[in-house]
């Protein structure tokens, strides 16, 4: 079991390659690509349509649906790939951050040793670090100069940037308010007021190594998981303070609000639990895919009608009892959902949209 008692406390070669120097030579002159056709499918998945499937960045991470759109960050690039979600085109290339801002810091280690294998230090020269939806725009989390950067998806570009206390780790938004797990400050959450422009508070009492959160209705949920034990703190959105905290595996590696619950996916993706988000009871762990996705990142997609978790093979569980009830045979590394939409991340780097029939 992932969670455990209640604790209060503080085949597509030729077209990768083409759709990979359209977006070279846009980022060579500056400036994000027009539309971009989806490519050709080569396969087929039983109930689904493949609508679109692309190469975008060097290191795509986790897709963000906002809109009429969906967004992925290119980790390794500094920029984020605007896709219309109606016909699955890329529709821009932008650029929200410099990386080799990140590298001029020394975020690169000097050795291939530095880190082990399953390190999540290996995410250190990631820029844009994490993007997050507010209703209206874009926001991505530029870890090179320590901003929020906020893209308008009409205009496709950068409008506005505000600046953090030091570097994060994921981020969230619910209503006017960002939350940002902190990345050095381990054991704190910056909460921004994007109306306002500015950082109002930093909480510290959080446990060592804060990373994924979740900003739901219930609260702010933050997984403290990169340092020898793990916990899942809530903070009261109105207070800003910690005011549950849950033991959770170390290696838990997403958090998820949804229907009234909250999802944790813990034992390196092996399972997932879901918490009653009144009581902190755990009402169920069931065993998952297992997680193949990069060291430290890790997305749940929640449809209405169950949560999809990414791995050797993709799968949805069912909500009530977190059995596996349908299954995708497609590898994939991340998973986000909205409707009848399902946007994976696959382990050759594309992105595909795939649609409910």
């Amino acid at each position: 079991m992932m969670l455990k008692s209640r604790v209060h406390g503080s085949c597509k070669s030729a077209n990768r390659l083409a759709a990979l120097a359209v977006a070279a030579l846009s980022l060579a002159c500056g400036q994000s690509t027009s539309s971009v056709p989806a490519q050709s499918p080569t396969y087929s998945i039983p109930g689904w349509t493949v609508v679109a499937e692309h190469a975008v960045g060097r290191t795509p991470g986790p897709v963000t649906i906002g809109g009429r759109w969906a967004f992925v960050p290119n980790m390794s690039d500094g920029t984020v790939t605007q896709l219309d979600r109606g016909t699955g085109r890329i529709i821009a290339t932008i650029v929200v951050a410099d990386p080799k801002v990140l590298r001029a810091q020394g975020c690169a280690p000097d050795s291939v040793h530095a880190y082990y294998s399953g390190s999540w230090g290996w995410r250190a020269c990631n820029t844009p670090y994490a993007i997050a939806w507010d209703g209206s725009s874009l926001w991505a989390l530029d870890n090179g100069r320590k901003q929020l950067i906020r893209v308008d998806p009409i205009t496709r570009s950068v409008i506005d940037h505000i600046n953090l206390p030091g570097t994060g780790w994921d981020l969230g938004v619910s209503g006017t308010t960002a939350w940002v797990s902190g990345n050095d400050a381990d054991h704190s959450v910056y909460v921004v007021d994007l109306s306002r422009h500015s950082v109002i508070a930093t909480n510290s009492e959080l446990d060592q190594g804060t990373a994924a959160l979740a900003a739901g209705s219930g609260g702010v949920w933050v997984l403290c998981v990169r340092g020898a034990s793990g916990h899942l703190d809530r903070i009261d959105p109105v207070t800003k303070q910690v005011v549950d905290r849950y033991p959770a595996e170390w290696w838990s590696t997403a958090v998820i609000e949804s229907g009234n619950a909250v999802y944790v996916r813990g034992t390196y993706g092996g399972d997932i639990s879901r918490i009653n988000p009144e009581s902190g009871a755990v009402e169920w762990t069931q065993p998952g895919p297992g997680f193949i996705g990069t060291n430290g990142l890790d997305e749940l997609g929640a449809a209405p009608d169950g949560i999809w978790l990414s791995g050797p093979i993709t799968a949805r569980i069912d909500p009530t009892s977190g059995r596996i009830v349908e299954t995708i045979r497609v590898s994939s590394m991340s998973a986000a959902a909205e409707g009848n939409e399902l946007w994976l991340g696959l382990l050759d780097g594309s992105i595909v949209e795939l649609r409910h029939k």
